[in-house]
């Protein structure tokens, strides 16, 4: 049996190109934005801040978790501008942010417009899209997960080898 692989047109190849871009930008942005974050709360704010922080809002162990969330941001951060665990950086970038509006709502539940929500809120959603999508061809990840439209190739010409 023979199988045709069907080749984009150039509109395809053109949106795809779009789409890899608008990844690109969007990984950088929010690589930038954890970075700057996770190193204003460990080098300017402090961890004592994070801590009482944390601890106003009544969460167990604050002193840990404000290290995690520091050591996220930071690391995750750096992960994203390369493209490496996109899609796992993406589900932390969206946890943290939803969480962060659900603290700051139990820290202040009448002004939680003060606190700039729609900033955590933004990010949750850029780390969703991240989830869902990945880094596309220009991170790293590329290296190591293929598209797949190329396995689903690879599987027919194999069944049909045999």
């Amino acid at each position: 049996m023979i199988v045709q692989v069907r080749r984009p047109g150039p509109l395809q190849v053109f949106l795809d190109g779009v789409r890899d871009v608008g990844l690109l930008v969007a990984r950088v942005v929010v690589g930038l934005i954890l970075v700057l974050r996770g190193w204003e709360r460990w080098m300017s704010a402090g961890i004592d801040a994070q801590t009482a922080i944390l601890e106003a809002a009544g969460m167990p162990t604050p002193n840990l978790l404000a290290w995690l969330v520091v050591a996220f941001e930071i690391l995750g951060g750096v992960l994203l501008l390369f493209g490496l665990g996109t899609r796992l950086i993406g589900l932390g970038v969206a946890v943290l942010n939803v969480g962060t509006i659900l603290l700051l709502d139990r820290l202040d539940p009448m002004n939680l417009t003060a606190w700039g929500w729609e900033t955590n809120a933004l990010l949750a959603t850029l780390g969703v899209v991240l989830l869902c999508t990945g880094a596309g061809r220009t991170g790293l990840d590329a290296l190591f997960l293929r598209p797949d439209d190329e396995q689903e190739s690879e599987l027919i010409a194999a069944e049909d080898r045999r």
